[in-house]
C-alpha cells in the first residue's frame, strides 16, 4: 500500500488520464465510426448485387413502397416522360478514370407529373476548365430506364463558370432553386444507349474495403491500452520492492562498516587537538606539521562517508519515472 501511494505523482495521474479517455475514444467513437462504414458498404453491395440481377421496375411501384427509399438505391427503374427544355446544371470537381469530368444534370418531367433530376453522364473538362460542346437532351415524349439514386451528403455550393450553372453536390433541393423548378428528393442516373445519355458513369465495384479490419484494431487497441498500463504499473511495484530489498542490504552493510562511537570520539578530539603551526620537537621533523581542519575532514569522511554514499545512491534509485 505504501508502494503504491508513492506511485500516486502528477505524471503518473496524467498517464491514468490519458489512457482513460483513449479507451473511451477507442470504444465509442473510433471503432463505431469505422464499423458503422462497413455495414453502410455492405448495404451498398446488397443493393448493388440486386441491381445487377432484378429487372428493371417501375418508378411509381419502387417510391410507392413502405420503408425508407434509400433501401432501394441503385435499382433499375423505369418511367416515362420528356426532358424540360432548361439549360443543364454541371457537377463540377468530378474525376472517372483520373480525368477530370464535368457531369450533365437535367430535368425530366414524368407522366406522372414527378420532376426529376437525371445525370446523364460525363464530358470530360476543356482547357483553363472550360466547357466543352455536348449533346442536347432529346426532345418529345420518352421512356428511360435508369438507376434511382439518393442525393449526395453536403452543401451544393452553387456558383457560375464560363456561363454554366455548376453545383459541387447533387442536391435537388437547392439545384431546383438555381433552375426554379421544383424536384423530387431523389434522382435518376442513367446507364448507355438511353434518350439523352452521355458517357455514362462507372458503376462502383463490390467490395468489403478496410473498414471491418479498421474497426477491430480500434477495439483491440482500446482493450489493450489499460492492459499495458497495468503491466507498467506492476513492473513499477516490483522494482520499488527489489530497490526497498538493496535499500535494506545497504543499511545492515554501513551499521557494520561503522567504527565504535568511542573510537570516533578519540580520533575526533585527536583531531581537534592538533592546532595549526602545532609542530614535532626536532629540526628534522618540521614536515610534520598537521594541519587540523584537514584531520577533521579526513576523520569525517572516515566516519560518514560511506553513509553518505549509499544515501545518495538510495535516493537516485527511487526516482520516479513519471515524477512531474
Amino acid at each position: 500500500m505504501k508502494r503504491i501511494s508513492r506511485m500516486i505523482k502528477p505524471g503518473w495521474l496524467i498517464s491514468l488520464v490519458f489512457v482513460g479517455l483513449f479507451v473511451y475514444l477507442c470504444l465509442t467513437t473510433l471503432a463505431p465510426w469505422q464499423l458503422n462504414k462497413y455495414e453502410a458498404l455492405q448495404q451498398r453491395n446488397a443493393q448493388l448485387f440486386e441491381s445487377t440481377v432484378a429487372a428493371p421496375s417501375a418508378l411509381q411501384d419502387v417510391v410507392g413502397r413502405d420503408g425508407d427509399l434509400g433501401d432501394s438505391e441503385w435499382l433499375l427503374v423505369t418511367t416515362s416522360g420528356r426532358y424540360l427544355p432548361i439549360e443543364d446544371v454541371l457537377l463540377r470537381m468530378q474525376s472517372v478514370d483520373g480525368e477530370l469530368v464535368y457531369q450533365a444534370l437535367s430535368v425530366f418531367r414524368t407522366d406522372a407529373g414527378d420532376n426529376l433530376l437525371v445525370n446523364r453522364g460525363w464530358v470530360r473538362v476543356g482547357e483553363d476548365n472550360t466547357v466543352p460542346e455536348f449533346p442536347p437532351v432529346s426532345s418529345g415524349q420518352i421512356t428511360i430506364t435508369a438507376r434511382l439514386r439518393m442525393p449526395m451528403e453536403g452543401p451544393a455550393e452553387a456558383i457560375v463558370l464560363h456561363d454554366w450553372n455548376m453545383v459541387r453536390n447533387i442536391n435537388p433541393q437547392a439545384i431546383g432553386e438555381i433552375v426554379d423548378v421544383d424536384l423530387a428528393a431523389h434522382y435518376l442516373q442513367l446507364p448507355g444507349g438511353q434518350p439523352g445519355s452521355l458517357e455514362p458513369m462507372p458503376v462502383p465495384s463490390v467490395e468489403s474495403g478496410p473498414y471491418l479490419s479498421y474497426g477491430l484494431q480500434w477495439m483491440a487497441f482500446g482493450v489493450l491500452a489499460p492492459v499495458g498500463l497495468g503491466y507498467f504499473v506492476w513492473s513499477e511495484l516490483r522494482q520499488r520492492r527489489r530497490l526497498d530489498h538493496e535499500d535494506t542490504d545497504d543499511d545492515v552493510a554501513d551499521s557494520s562498516q561503522s567504527p565504535p562511537e568511542g573510537e570516533h570520539r578519540g580520533t575526533a578530539e585527536h583531531a581537534s587537538a592538533a592546532q595549526p603551526g602545532d609542530t614535532v620537537a626536532g629540526e628534522g621533523q618540521a614536515s610534520e606539521v598537521v594541519d587540523s581542519d584537514r584531520l577533521v575532514a579526513a576523520a569525517m569522511r572516515d566516519r560518514y562517508g560511506d553513509r553518505f554514499a549509499t544515501e545518495h545512491r538510495r535516493q537516485w534509485r527511487r526516482g520516479d519515472r513519471f515524477d512531474a
